[in-house]
């Protein structure tokens, strides 16, 4: 029965995993036209974890390795500035603690591509203020077998409607970044092919950053993560999320148009799932 707990909340946190794809700044428009190739590689790992608020194992022994190609392009749509892009993400991840009964339970290959497009209605550089919104499509497309415990694919279309304000003070910006985001129905889900529901999931982003030199940027990011909760074959799967999470982040400019950002992010309170460390490295190449 643990197992199938632990399998089941470990499954709600490796998919909001992806839900924080933003980056410190990311809610500042570029100039149209402006294009840019991203690479993301995360490195998670994890042995607590929690079910209801209390902890239910202490040795998980999760391993999660991510990598993400993020193309993006800047146009405008009636003189407001615009975002389209695309969140390509493929990997690996493992589990095999005494917490699941010693049993290696691993997958790897595509996880599910997401869509952004986003507009600026407010975008004003003189004060420093800048609002958006953006509408975020995820798409079934990942490697997914319902017979496996573990899926980098969900089977399942997402759709999160995000908006934005950004404002600055100087060489500091503050980014306040709330998002709700809806699921379809899973109808294949475990070797039973049951019907697996998902509630709504909420998030807040906010970015604190700040211009220590002209090349230079770090962040304070805390994240936080509510809902999400599955009901499979009519029955509760109890892995509600309730996440705080912060990060450290520090962003290099090693050219006029090439930023290599560093993170490490940690779960601070964990409702349901796996607490997790996670270090991040993101090069950006624009042109």
């Amino acid at each position: 029965m643990l197992r199938s707990t632990v399998t089941a909340c470990l499954l709600a946190a490796l998919y909001s995993s992806q839900a924080n794809a933003l980056q410190p700044r990311d809610y500042l428009p570029r100039p149209d036209g402006v294009s840019a190739m991203q690479f993301l590689y995360t490195s998670t790992s994890a042995n607590s974890f929690y079910v209801d608020g209390e902890k239910a194992g202490d040795n998980l022994n999760l391993e999660q390795d991510i990598g993400v190609f993020l193309p993006v392009h800047y146009s405008t749509f009636m003189s407001m500035p615009t975002i389209f892009e695309a969140v390509i993400p493929f990997g690996r991840v493992s589990i095999d603690g005494a917490d699941v009964g010693n049993n290696a339970l691993s997958t790897s290959g595509l996880a599910d591509p997401t869509f952004l497009a986003g507009i600026w209605p407010v975008s004003d550089d003189e004060s420093q203020t800048w609002w958006a919104v953006a509408g975020w499509l995820t798409a079934p497309l990942g490697d997914y077998d319902n017979d496996q415990p573990l899926n980098l694919g969900r089977n399942q279309w997402s759709f999160k409607a995000q908006t934005g304000l950004a404002k600055g003070f100087g060489k500091l910006i503050v980014e306040v970044i709330p998002s709700v985001e809806v699921f379809s129905n899973n109808t294949d889900f475990s070797s039973a092919s049951i019907t697996l529901k998902r509630d709504p999931l909420y998030a807040v982003e906010t970015h604190v950053s700040y211009d220590l030199t002209p090349s230079v940027l770090v962040s304070l990011d805390h994240f936080y993560l509510k809902g999400g909760e599955s009901e499979a074959s009519n029955t509760i799967v109890e892995n509600e999320l309730e996440t705080h999470a912060l990060q450290l982040t520090t962003r290099l400019a090693m050219a006029a148009n090439q930023f290599l950002s560093l993170q490490y992010k940690k779960d601070i309170s964990v409702e349901n799932g796996s607490k997790t460390n996670t270090f991040s490295a993101q090069f950006t190449f624009g042109f």
